[in-house]
């Protein structure tokens, strides 16, 4: 704090010396007009010739007056010179060439304040303490160069111009006296003048110093700001990174509930397809599975709903435009799609598509093809989460191919391919449950092959079993998807049709019949012709339980055959008695 306050005053009294230099310049230049006005007047009023001894000492006078001016200039003061001898020395010098100029001129007392004014600029620069010296060299100076012109001029002209009154030097004191009383005011109001500039200017700079304060302050907030804006972009960056592994792992987590609840295989790919249009936000999605040696795209599932557009993918899935996927086994992505390039796409509006292909045990199984109607809709990360769901989705379709096979083992026989005893059974029981509550017919037939144990002895049982799988082929043509057909055991088989009635199921008896003896049954070397016979029976007019449907239906059977095959017989109503429609 001190070296501040000594900093704040060596500025202020720099200012104060040069109000200082300026009051001087203002001396010198009255006082030059004077010395002008003087030396002027002389040469016009003086009617004899010049008097040499004065005019040589105004002459010294005027070397003198230039001298003090450049040693003046020269010797200005500077802050680290101000306080300097020298300095002195010159302000002493200048101050008593003044008082000497003065003592030589007479214009009356009030001219005396010319010498007054360095003397006055010291006292407002430096105090009246400091300004003592000089006010007493200027009163000696004055009051000696004064005395000493009256008695070496000891003269007076017409005009009165010197005089040898020794109450001059006495009146220049008495000015000297009400000089200083004036100075010691004058430097009361310049200390108190300076300690107020001084104290301001310890204020300014104080306030200089915590406007500073503030600006670093300023700053470090504004980096505080910074690097808390910085810090929440991380933050949500994070969040939404956070947010995406959130939604991926909800994802495969409904993949893998699927893959474990959900064994159909259509039923799987339509989830899955729902919850990648709902993870990915795209436009449509389409899975599409290889089929054959070729593994030639077929669409399993598709969010395209109209027909001709889905036709459309349908006819061009297969291009080479995919052929990386299909055929190599990787992802791609193109953000702005041509038509041309994807004729799949044409008259669709698809500017981006993915297509990542589904892999299992080192096979492609299918594709995963999603479209974007806006261009640049993907980055890598959606290929990213797209692969994790093929995988899943990979797995899923193996493992539903493997149930499949499973329940085909499990339910259907392993010759004709038609369901096996027991999963009739099953299914018999749940549609006659269906048709009681429901108050529909549910209708059976049963039929066997005419002689198939004659076939077996005469052309062998390689011929046999061509006889079961042919015969079970064509049926199967001739059935609708929710009857059920299947092998009863040995050459008798038995179909289950909901919702038919005794007559529907009569006809269609007969149909199966005729169908079956028009047939021609060849391994290019045997070629032989076989008859069945049928017995049908329906609920509620023949049977009014299930162990009644089956047992009368069975009953008619043989009462086909004992009236000698190839027909058909119809249970009578509750009573277990037999009648024959048709005779082949």
């Amino acid at each position: 704090m001190e070296t501040l306050e000594k900093n704040h005053l060596t500025n202020t009294l720099g200012s104060y010396f040069r109000q200082e230099g300026n009051i001087t310049k203002f001396g010198w230049v009255v006082l030059a007009m004077l010395i002008a006005e003087d030396l002027t007047a002389r040469l016009i009023s003086t009617q004899a010739r010049p008097e040499f001894g004065l005019l040589a000492a105004q002459l010294l006078i005027w070397v003198a007056f230039i001298l003090a001016g450049v040693l003046k200039i020269k010797l200005s003061p500077t802050k680290n010179e101000a306080e300097s001898l020298i300095y002195r020395v010159a302000k002493y010098l200048e101050i008593a060439i003044m008082a000497i100029f003065l003592s030589m001129m007479y214009h009356g007392f009030i001219f005396y304040f010319v010498v007054l004014l360095p003397v006055s600029s010291i006292i407002l620069s430096r105090g009246f303490k400091e300004s003592v010296p000089f006010i007493l060299l200027s009163w000696l100076t004055q009051a000696l160069s004064q005395f000493i012109v009256l008695n070496a001029f000891s003269r007076v002209n017409q005009q009165g111009v010197f005089s040898h009154d020794l109450m001059l030097p006495i009146a220049i004191t008495a000015q000297y006296l009400l000089f200083t009383c004036y100075g010691y005011i004058l430097g009361r109001v310049q200390r108190e003048y300076v300690r107020s500039q001084e104290e301001n200017q310890i204020l300014i700079d104080r306030l200089g110093d915590k406007y500073v304060q503030l600006e670093q302050a300023k700053k470090e907030i504004q980096s505080h700001y910074e690097k808390i804006i910085q810090t929440n972009e991380q933050l949500e960056e994070a969040n939404n990174k956070l947010t995406a592994s959130l939604a991926e792992f909800y994802t495969l987590q409904q993949i893998s509930q699927a893959i474990s609840s959900i064994f159909d295989m259509n039923e799987l790919l339509k989830f899955v397809n729902d919850v990648i249009i709902g993870v990915m936000g795209v436009s449509h999605s389409t899975i599409a599975l290889c089929h054959g040696p070729q593994n030639h795209l077929k669409v399993q599932v598709s969010s395209i709903f109209d027909k001709k557009e889905l036709a459309i993918v349908s006819d061009y899935i297969n291009s080479d435009v995919l052929k990386p996927a299909v055929k190599d086994g990787h992802s791609m992505i193109d953000n702005q799609v041509d038509p041309d390039e994807y004729p799949f796409t044409r008259g669709r509006k698809i500017q981006s598509l993915i297509c990542v292909p589904l892999i299992a045990k080192g096979n492609v199984l299918g594709i995963v093809l999603i479209e974007h109607s806006l261009p640049n809709a993907f980055h890598n990360d959606n290929v990213r989460l797209l692969e994790i769901i093929a995988q899943q989705v990979s797995i899923a379709i193996e493992n539903a191919r493997l149930y499949q096979q499973m329940h085909d083992l499990a339910t259907l026989d392993g010759l004709t391919g038609a369901y096996n005893r027991l999963y009739f059974q099953d299914n018999l029981q749940i549609e006659f449950k269906k048709a009681q509550e429901g108050n529909y017919d549910l209708s059976i037939l049963m039929f066997d092959i005419d002689h198939f144990k004659r076939i077996n002895d005469t052309h062998g049982h390689l011929f046999g079993d061509l006889v079961l799988k042919s015969i079970a082929a064509f049926i199967k043509k001739k059935l609708r998807k929710e009857d059920i057909f299947a092998r009863y055991g040995g050459e008798e088989f038995v179909i289950l049709m909901p919702h038919t009635t005794l007559e529907q199921v009569v006809e269609k008896a007969e149909d199966i019949r005729t169908g079956v003896s028009a047939m021609i049954i060849s391994d290019r070397v045997i070629s032989a012709s076989v008859t069945i016979s049928i017995g049908v029976s329906s609920f509620p007019l023949t049977a009014d339980s299930q162990m009644n449907l089956v047992k009368s239906a069975d009953d008619a059977l043989y009462e086909a055959k004992r009236q000698g095959r190839n027909r058909v017989c119809v249970a009578h109503k509750k009573t277990g008695s037999m009648e024959e429609d048709t005779a082949g």
